[in-house]
């Protein structure tokens, strides 16, 4: 692949990721007011959230690797994980496999991990000027969202004040700063090859 290639995936599966992420958003509130199908239309769509952020990962490595390889190498490692197991976990539930209160604690955590990666790989990209300065703050505030939303649940679960907050730091800043990042790449702004 050339670099417009790899533009291209990158841009594109930043959109998709905010797309699956609204929808997860939304099937989400659905199925906690209506109950029905929204459930399981949610667990997919976060299935399809993390698989959209792996190559997203790979691209803020590309780009913060030059900087500070060691650390960019561990955000990454650390992201690619949380979203894998996430997604195996969300796979599992969708078809039955797996019941709900048996994987949310694993889920959320790994979510954590996600979290961890938004924060380290913005910060790596402030100091290096990789991103743009306000587009790094929307992906801390993404990250911060990820890990408010993960100490909250292990508080007091998912009716504890920090899970909301951190579910709506989450959305608002993940989606502003998927969308910005998938532009830029779409543009040619951003190069990683």
């Amino acid at each position: 692949m050339c670099p417009t290639q790899f533009n291209l995936l990158f841009g594109w599966t930043a959109y998709l990721s905010v797309v699956a992420t609204l929808v997860t958003l939304v099937t989400g509130i659905l199925f906690f007011t209506l109950d029905g199908p929204f459930g399981t239309i949610n667990d997919a769509a976060s299935v399809f959230q993390l698989l959209f952020m792996s190559p997203i990962a790979a691209a803020l490595f590309l780009l913060t690797r030059p900087h500070a390889a060691g650390l960019a190498l561990l955000a990454t490692a650390i992201g690619i994980v949380g979203m894998l197991v996430a997604a195996v976990l969300q796979t599992l539930l969708v078809f039955g496999a797996v019941e709900y209160e048996q994987t949310i604690a694993a889920v959320l955590t790994a979510g954590g991990g996600v979290g961890v990666w938004l924060l380290l790989t913005n910060v790596l990209a402030l100091a290096a000027e990789t991103l743009p300065g306000a587009l790094a703050i929307f992906g801390l505030v993404a990250g911060m969202g990820y890990v408010l939303l993960v100490v909250g649940f292990w508080t007091g679960g998912q009716q504890h004040p920090l899970f909301y907050v951190g579910s709506l730091l989450t959305v608002v800043g993940y989606s502003i700063w998927a969308t910005w990042l998938g532009r830029l790449f779409l543009s040619g702004r951003l190069a990683t090859g």
